[in-house]
C-alpha cells in the first residue's frame, strides 16, 4: 500500500525537539468547532481489481457546524460526484445531493454513525468519509498519543456493517485497532491508524466456509451483494486498511489524509438465495486508495 500523506519526514526534527522539551505534552488534538462554519472535502478514489486498474470517483461533501441538543458537530451535504473510467468521465452530481443531510460530531458528547444508506451510487463515499472521521474520533483514543506514548492498541473489536438493502444485501466486517503517531510539531500531527484483522475469528459467519481460514489471517470481511435476477453474489476473505492524518493541532480538524485498503476474497458468483448453490468459486482482490482534502 502506498501512503501518500506529504512529507511527514519533514516534521520529525520538531518532534525530536518536544521530546527535549515536553515529554509529557500531548499532541494530537481534540476537535474544536465554532457555530457556523462552513468548509468542504475533496474525496479522491482509485481502484484496482485483480491487479488491474478500474478507475477513479472524485466527490466533495460539504460541512457546516451546527448545535444539536447542546453538542456542536458537522452537517454534512454531498455536492457532486464524478466518475473517471478509462476515457469516459460521468457527472452524479445530482445522484450525490440526493443524499439526504446527516450529522456527526467529533467531541466527546458527539457521535460518528453511519446515516441510512439508501443511496446505492453513495454508499462508497459516505461510510469512506465516515472511516477517516471515525479514525480520529474521541472512542479511537488518537487524542491520547504523545511523546511518550505513540502507540494505543484498542483491546475492543471494531465492528462495521455497510448493508443498503438495496445492492448490499449484507456486509459487515470486524477489525482490531492501533494508533501511531508519526510526527507532529506546534501546528500539526501526523498519526497513523490501521485497521488489521483480528488474531481470531470475529464474525457470526453467513457460511461455514467464512469461519474456516481462507488466507494467512482469519477472515474478517463478508457481503452478500445483489447478483442477476433473484441470484446473489457472497464474498468473505480479509479485509486491512490504514489510514494516515495530519490534523489541525488549533481545531485539530483534519487537513488531508489517505486511506489505503486491501481486500483478498472468495467470491461465489450467482448463488442462490439460500447461499447453497452457485455458479463458479473465485479469488477477487480489491485495492483502494483514497485521498482526502480539506478545500481551500
Amino acid at each position: 500500500m502506498t501512503i501518500t500523506v506529504k512529507s511527514p519526514e519533514s516534521l520529525w526534527p520538531c518532534l525530536f525537539i518536544l521530546v527535549l522539551l515536553c515529554p509529557l505534552a500531548g499532541l494530537s488534538q481534540l476537535r474544536k468547532y465554532k457555530a457556523g462554519d462552513s468548509y468542504r472535502y475533496k474525496l479522491t478514489t482509485d481502484v484496482y481489481r485483480n491487479g488491474k486498474y478500474a478507475g477513479k470517483t472524485i466527490a466533495v461533501s460539504e460541512h457546516r457546524v451546527v448545535n444539536e441538543n447542546g453538542v456542536l458537530g458537522e452537517e454534512i451535504k454531498w455536492v457532486s460526484k464524478m466518475s473517471i473510467d478509462g476515457k469516459d468521465t460521468i457527472r452524479l452530481d445530482s445522484i450525490a445531493r440526493s443524499v439526504a443531510p446527516y450529522r456527526i460530531s467529533l467531541l466527546p458528547g458527539g457521535k460518528v454513525l453511519l446515516p441510512k444508506l439508501s443511496i446505492p451510487q453513495m454508499v462508497g463515499e459516505v461510510t469512506d468519509l465516515n472511516t477517516f472521521f471515525v479514525a480520529i474520533a474521541p472512542a479511537l483514543h488518537a487524542w491520547k498519543l504523545n511523546v511518550k506514548d505513540t502507540i494505543i492498541r484498542m483491546a475492543e473489536l471494531q465492528r462495521g456493517d455497510f448493508t443498503d438493502s438495496i445492492t448490499i444485501l449484507y456486509g459487515n466486517d470486524c477489525t482490531q485497532v492501533s494508533q501511531h503517531l508519526l510526527a507532529a510539531n506546534k501546528k500539526q500531527t501526523v498519526i497513523r491508524t490501521d485497521f488489521s484483522p483480528p488474531d481470531s475469528f470475529s464474525l457470526t459467519p453467513i457460511l461455514d466456509t467464512v469461519a474456516r481460514q481462507s488466507f494467512d489471517r482469519p477472515n474478517n470481511f463478508q457481503m452478500i451483494q445483489k447478483g442477476q435476477g433473484d441470484k446473489v453474489n457472497v464474498f468473505w476473505g480479509v479485509e486491512s486498511f490504514v489510514i494516515n492524518t495530519k490534523l489541525n493541532n488549533g481545531t485539530g480538524a483534519i487537513l488531508e489524509a489517505s486511506m489505503d485498503n486491501l481486500l483478498n476474497l472468495r467470491m461465489r458468483y450467482n448463488a442462490s438465495p439460500d447461499l447453497k448453490t452457485y455458479a463458479v468459486e473465485m479469488p477477487v482482490t480489491i485495492k483502494r486508495s483514497l485521498r482526502l482534502e480539506l478545500l481551500p
